[in-house]
């Protein structure tokens, strides 16, 4: 990046092109005053106790090792210049130092310092961009907190049907976005037919 437009300017003084890029950033996802989440009078599905047993059991070697497998491993490297290829490559030199950090996470709740750092970079939107907007903000990871996400999220999978209403129709396995609106279509042109009034 050579530099960027400030207002009127251009900029290629490093450090204000940094704080322009800090506060660009910074205001962008800042969090509302008002977080409250209101809901008067809603029921929610709920889980077994077996169901719940499964979310917050220990961690084990297969799914730890399942959640570095279905990892693309040539993917942009970590933070620490390494990416999932090397660590299946060194699993079996690796997977017990793996094994121990998850079990330090699943008693504390906590990932050890400097292993939960993260990288922001600028990817371009367009072809020769000039000012902070026109980059994409990327956040690089380490791989242990993309192991716990995928451990976690795999976990969730299996008893998301239990808490997800039928009704729901996008971000499942199974169900599209679309779904919903064909339906809708169909009911509108069912209407039609029959020439009945209708409110959808």
């Amino acid at each position: 990046m050579k530099g960027v437009q400030v207002g009127d300017q251009w900029c290629e003084e490093p450090s204000a092109v940094r704080a322009e890029e800090k506060e660009l950033f910074e205001t962008r996802f800042r969090a509302t005053k008002d977080l409250e989440v209101r809901l008067y009078g809603v029921e929610f599905k709920s889980l077994t106790p077996m169901e719940n047993e499964s979310l917050v059991a220990m961690f084990i070697e297969e799914e730890i090792k399942d959640a570095v497998w279905q990892r693309e491993g040539s993917k942009s490297p970590e933070p620490d210049g390494f990416n999932f290829n090397f660590i299946k490559k060194s699993w079996e030199f690796i997977k017990e130092e793996i094994i121990v950090a998850l079990a330090l996470f699943h008693m504390t709740g906590s990932i050890p310092k400097g292993c939960n750092a993260s990288f922001i970079t600028l990817i371009p939107k367009i072809k020769d961009p000039s000012k902070l907007e026109q980059y994409r903000l990327i956040s690089l990871v380490g791989a242990l907190y993309k192991i716990i996400s995928k451990v976690l999220a795999s976990r969730l999978k299996k008893v998301f049907l239990a808490i997800i209403y039928e009704i729901q129709s996008s971000f499942l396995k199974g169900r599209g976005i679309l779904d919903s609106i064909l339906m809708a279509n169909e009911v509108v042109e069912e209407l039609g037919k029959r020439g009945e009034a209708g409110f959808a």
